[in-house]
């Protein structure tokens, strides 16, 4: 993943109601995650530019600790499907970067898709908050997505 710079962002990037929003690669499987970075009114991007440079620059760090976070929430039928669960690669879907939460400053959801009962499948939804470069909090979500937009 490339750093990005606030010309890029203002260039390559769509507005949308107060957020630039970008899919972005993440890969060389060609997987891409939505990135919103939330500059409110003021549209200031020196700072969310700052924190998703950084938050590429330890994005395997994060996604350690995530799959960490994973293994010790399985319920028990997911722990019956332990070792294929540690097999799958975490799916990043959504990096959320804001301008005014004093809680976090960064939010990632992402997920793992498992075999549920022969060709159904399964998610599990990881929502995790980082502040100041650290995970403040990491949630299972039934719904990742709708529990970002709240």
């Amino acid at each position: 993943m490339k750093t990005l710079t606030t010309e890029k962002i203002k260039r390559n990037f769509a507005l949308i109601n107060s957020s630039y929003f970008s899919e972005i690669m993440y890969n060389k499987n060609g997987d891409f995650f939505d990135l919103y970075l939330n500059v409110g009114k003021n549209e200031n991007l020196e700072n969310q530019t700052k924190i998703y440079n950084e938050l590429i620059r330890n994005l395997n760090e994060y996604l350690i600790k995530i799959n960490e976070f994973i293994k010790t929430t399985f319920t028990n039928s997911e722990k019956n499907k332990a070792v294929e669960m540690n097999e799958k690669k975490l799916i990043i879907s959504v990096v959320q970067i804001t301008n005014d939460n004093k809680n976090f400053d960064t939010v990632i959801v992402c997920e793992k898709e498992y075999k549920y009962f022969g060709i159904f499948k399964k998610n599990i939804g990881i929502r995790a908050e980082i502040k100041n470069g650290r995970i403040i909090t990491i949630e299972k979500k039934s719904n990742t997505i709708n529990e970002n937009l709240k």
